[in-house]
């Protein structure tokens, strides 16, 4: 057992996106992925595993999982996307407020886990409670938040 801290992302509405537009989707979707690569190469993180839109990201301290966090809403709002995609208005304006691209929910929690190493893929994996916690701030948040718990403020 160790401590890290764990953020889990994902695509607002991707699915209703995906059946709007497939072709700005995928072409969107790779400008989403390489945004949160690069922010993971530049926080110390590393992508543990994506499951269709969603990453699952570990980090040595809850700081570099926060400032991943806003770095990737930033660049994402500041990227160029698909001009069909933009013709959505889930890619553009929300109640919210402006909108740039793809909407994305990112969630962080640390604490206390279980590293396994997959023998099939070559990577690590984590259990526990702190996954759960991750994962579900990441549903209780909005596209473009980074919703933290408590133990990441501390």
């Amino acid at each position: 057992s160790e401590r890290a801290a764990l953020v889990f992302t994902d695509i607002q509405g991707s699915t209703a996106t995906w059946e709007a537009c497939p072709e700005g989707m995928k072409e969107g979707l790779q400008v989403h992925n390489q945004a949160i690569r690069d922010c993971i190469a530049g926080h110390n993180g590393h992508e543990v595993k994506t499951i269709g839109d969603s990453f699952m990201v570990a980090f040595e301290s809850a700081s570099d999982a926060v400032w991943f966090g806003l770095s990737v809403q930033e660049r994402l709002v500041e990227s160029v996307w698909p001009a069909e995609l933009l013709e959505l208005d889930s890619c553009t304006y929300q109640k919210e407020g402006p909108w740039c691209g793809l909407r994305v929910r990112i969630g962080v929690h640390c604490g206390e886990v279980s590293v396994q190493l997959n023998t099939l893929t070559g990577r690590y994996d984590y259990f526990g409670n702190t996954v759960n916690k991750a994962a579900r701030m990441e549903g209780a948040c909005v596209g473009g938040a980074v919703a933290v718990t408590p133990e990441v403020m501390e």
